[in-house]
């Protein structure tokens, strides 16, 4: 199996980023992420400082985050397909953060005095649980906030996600998922990074809910990309999903609503009045995080009504 490591680091999508690896289709390897750059180490309790600058490197930019690891040419995948990746185990290192720069998308500083001002936290990640006290352990649920392609004609900082993917930081992209992307470039140039032990909707503080790096097993391969697929999609054993990303919210809603008709009548045979009839009663929407340059609304149907 290959494994890419986190020697080389980009901060953002771009057709100019120089593969660090290339890999055949339907192989499985693996990825080794960078943890953003968190909070300095000596604000950290002395108790985790020792585990936190195993991880933490101090000659990350201030100015930009979420480093993915290289980007990686796909073997005989070409511009106008579609990229599946397939998320396999995700495995988080032992220790992560999170921390609310005082106003976010979610919590502006001028939103008056419920507003919290700056904080961090940093856990030990044990025993597949997240240390946030004496008294209380949260399960890790891992997920990879960034997979994304390099964009059309853009460079774009790793904040940002839009048709190529990129910062979705939606928690379904998670093991057993798979990720389809449309194809801008031969080899799609695929970037993955900012893994996090587990976030809530919405990701309040901005800084990405549990913060972490880790080591992530992946296997991707190309087909036809469909007619009415121009926004990235997931699949897993139980839902399809569409997702969009946009400000105001209701845009990236609008456009994932427009990709999942499109989707059900392509692929189910679901005329685009019934999908949309049919979506009324059954369709599962929220917004995963509100702090990104654009918001990520998911939309999600279970493949039991898709009959």
């Amino acid at each position: 199996m290959k494994k890419i490591n986190k020697e080389i680091l980009y901060f953002e999508h771009s057709p100019n980023n120089k593969p660090v690896e290339k890999v055949d289709q339907n192989e499985w390897f693996e990825v080794e992420t960078q943890m953003n750059r968190g909070p300095d180490s000596d604000l950290i309790p002395a108790e985790l400082r020792e585990i936190y600058n195993q991880h933490r490197s101090d000659s990350m930019p201030t100015d930009r985050g979420n480093p993915t690891s290289g980007c990686i040419w796909i073997n005989d995948t070409k511009a106008g397909e579609m990229l599946s990746v397939n998320i396999g185990e995700i495995n988080p290192i032992e220790i992560g953060w999170t921390r609310y720069s005082g106003s976010t998308g979610a919590l502006p500083s001028y939103f008056g005095p419920s507003n919290v001002g700056e904080v961090f936290k940093v856990c030990k990640i044990t025993e597949g649980k997240i240390v946030w006290n004496k008294k209380l352990s949260i399960p890790i649920k891992p997920m990879l906030g960034v997979v994304g392609v390099a964009p059309e004609r853009e460079t774009k900082h790793n904040g940002w996600a839009a048709e190529w993917g990129g910062n979705f930081d939606i928690q379904e992209i998670t093991n057993g998922a798979t990720v389809m992307l449309p194809v801008f470039h031969d080899g799609a140039l695929l970037h993955i990074g900012d893994m996090h032990a587990i976030q809530g909707d919405g990701e309040i503080c901005g800084g990405g809910g549990i913060e972490t790096g880790g080591k992530v097993k992946l296997r991707c391969n190309s087909s036809k990309k469909p007619k009415g697929m121009t926004w990235p999609r997931i699949e897993n054993e139980t839902h399809i999903m569409t997702t969009a990303q946009g400000k105001p919210a209701e845009d990236a809603f609008r456009l994932g609503l427009q990709e999942m008709i499109l989707w059900m009548e392509e692929s189910y045979s679901i005329d685009k009045k019934e999908a949309f009839m049919l979506l009324a009663q059954i369709l599962e929407a929220r917004v995963t995080q509100f702090v990104n340059p654009t918001y990520t609304y998911l939309l999600k149907v279970n493949k039991k009504y898709l009959v």
